[in-house]
């Protein structure tokens, strides 16, 4: 079989920047839409697309990405809820902090002691998330209460891919994401069922926007991701991803015309500089230092 050409990766890696960089206008673009709907919808649709590639998989496998997949579900609802109360510069930035959150959680329970670098990469985030919630707010819609919410998706999401590490490294990606997206609809399902959260009473366009998060984010991003990662190094992947915050405050300018203040946008950029030094492996010319 022919590799892909450079070229090729290089526009699946852009398209899946779009991808996921438009789910926070999508969700603003449905002010009314109860966030477990949107999130239950994001993941029935993307599971349904994969549900050809669904496998078996052994008792342990599915019991971790079984519990991997609540912590995604928990992901997507705060992540919904934090986009309705604060900017989606701000939203997205935060729960961009997973990277972070996914070396701590990996200390704590594998004991992957963090470098130097890790930690005086945290603490220039810190500062910069510090310099952005603290000063001056994009408008009305920027809260402290939507970024807590933010920050709780991106530590939520980090402890989805941190249980799903070890199956990952056994199970086919398509599968594993198949078994991901169902396993989360389901408990996402049982969740609107317990606080009595509508699912079909829905508007035109809340239904648009729910297909739109199947298939641009869930499908074009995620998988995406997970196409370059297998062609290129994790370090380059993980490196783009981190323009995501930039793209999605851009969507967000573009069709919602939110502005970031002045102290957002230096502190958004310290700590995108911050979470890049942390997670992003020192270039070649200074590791031989």
């Amino acid at each position: 079989m022919t590799p892909p050409s450079a070229r090729r990766v290089a526009a699946v890696l852009a398209a899946a920047v779009l991808g996921v960089s438009i789910a926070g206008t999508l969700v603003r673009l449905a002010p009314g839409a109860p966030p477990l709907a949107l999130a239950f919808w994001r993941s029935l649709i993307a599971a349904c697309v994969l549900a050809p590639a669904i496998r078996r998989l052994s008792h342990r496998d599915l019991l971790l990405t079984a519990l991997g997949s609540l912590f995604l579900a928990l992901h997507f609802w705060a992540w919904f809820i934090s986009l309705h109360l604060t900017t989606v510069m701000r939203s997205t930035l935060l729960v961009c902090l997973t990277p972070v959150w996914c070396a701590a959680l990996e200390w704590a329970f594998f004991g992957a002691r963090p470098t130097l670098r890790f930690a005086v990469g945290v603490g220039v985030a810190l500062l910069g998330v510090g310099s952005m919630v603290s000063g001056d707010r994009a408008g009305a819609t920027a809260s402290l209460a939507g970024d807590g919410w933010a920050v709780l998706g991106g530590f939520l999401g980090a402890a989805y891919f941190t249980l799903g590490r070890s199956v990952r490294s056994r199970v086919e990606i398509r599968a594993y994401g198949a078994w991901s997206c169902l396993l989360c609809a389901l408990w996402l399902l049982a969740l609107a069922a317990l606080s009595g959260t509508p699912l079909l009473a829905l508007d035109g366009r809340t239904w648009l926007v729910a297909l739109g998060l199947a298939l641009g984010p869930q499908l074009v991003g995620h998988l995406g991701f997970n196409y370059a990662v297998g062609r290129l190094s994790a370090a380059v992947v993980a490196a783009v991803i981190l323009l995501e915050p930039v793209a999605a405050t851009g969507v967000a300018m573009f069709a919602l015309g939110e502005q970031p203040g002045r102290s957002e946008l230096i502190g958004g950029l310290v700590t995108l500089a911050g979470v890049a030094l942390a997670v992003l492996p020192a270039p070649a010319w200074l590791s031989r230092r």
